[in-house]
């Protein structure tokens, strides 16, 4: 296994995961265009709902979700917006990484090369989770295309990772066909009801742990300080689920003491998937923050 197999673990095992990825793609609309990117760390592919020209609103998933994750927020903002989803390098998906990348900057530097080669300027850059981690430093360290940050319940960043996150996630890594990974992957969606699109997606999160390499090759998750926080400069919103993968609450006040400025809402009643469980919110938020900071849409 190495950058040679795009990571994961053997051919096989690349055909098995891509099924169950196509199945949870099935669940959004066909993209208007299918971007593969070349950038100094590989392959991007990047779906595009809705001609090019309008408001740019670029989504980052979630560890190990992949931009078919996305499928609320393409149906709730292609009106108005044009919609970019990637599929982020060092994770399981359609992109090929093939050059390792192990500081926060380079996984920045990685978006915004996606960026330049679409052209995109007062981007609207969403991240839910990992992608709001790497949403962050990407406003923090190359900033000159974004107008606005939107933060969905994003992990390790204004709040610290929960003890049972990082128990739930060594199991997944060590363990991902046992039963105590499938209980581990449910908590961390929210114990999706059977036969839900939570549940194709928690399926597909785990899917991804079983036939994906651990993530050596991509900078680890540390938690950023203060002044990391206060070195982006573009308007951010931050909305954050009450029953999820970090303690909310020490969020909010980290929130009101770092970065006041900052703008914040908890469900105090949703879970880590937030995005899916709240989208017509969650999709109001993001288009009222993006048009009171840019006068589009």
């Amino acid at each position: 296994m190495g950058l040679a197999d795009g990571g994961f673990r053997n051919a096989n095992e690349r055909h098995r995961y891509l099924h169950v990825y196509d199945e949870v793609r099935a669940l959004t609309s066909q993209p208007d265009v299918v971007h593969d990117i070349r950038t100094e760390f590989g392959e991007v592919r990047v779906c595009q709902h809705g001609p090019a020209g309008g408001p740019p609103v670029v989504l980052i998933h979630g560890f190990y979700l992949t931009s078919a994750m996305w499928w609320e927020q393409i149906r709730g903002l292609t009106s108005g917006f044009t919609v970019y989803t990637l599929d982020m390098l060092g994770q399981p998906g359609a992109s090929t990484q093939t050059k390792a990348m192990t500081k926060p900057a380079q996984c920045a530097r990685s978006i915004d090369a996606v960026l330049q080669h679409l052209d995109l300027r007062d981007v609207h850059l969403v991240g839910h989770s990992y992608g709001g981690w790497l949403a962050t430093h990407t406003a923090a360290l190359v900033p000159s295309r974004l107008s606005t940050l939107t933060l969905l319940d994003p992990a390790h960043t204004v709040a610290r990772l929960s003890p049972q996150f990082w128990r739930s996630l060594a199991l997944l890594l060590t363990r991902p066909h046992s039963a105590r990974a499938e209980h581990a992957a449910a908590w961390v969606t929210g114990h999706p009801p059977p036969g839900s699109s939570i549940a194709m997606l928690t399926r597909l999160f785990l899917a991804g742990f079983a036939a994906f390499g651990p993530p050596r090759r991509t900078a680890p998750l540390l938690f950023p300080p203060d002044r990391a926080l206060r070195s982006v400069h573009v308007p951010v919103q931050v909305l954050l689920a009450g029953n999820t993968i970090h303690d909310p609450d020490r969020a909010v006040r980290r929130i009101q003491s770092v970065v006041p400025a900052w703008h914040h809402r908890l469900w105090s009643q949703a879970s880590h998937s937030l995005p899916i469980e709240a989208a017509d919110e969650v999709n109001a938020c993001i288009r009222s923050f993006a048009i009171a900071h840019s006068g589009g849409a």
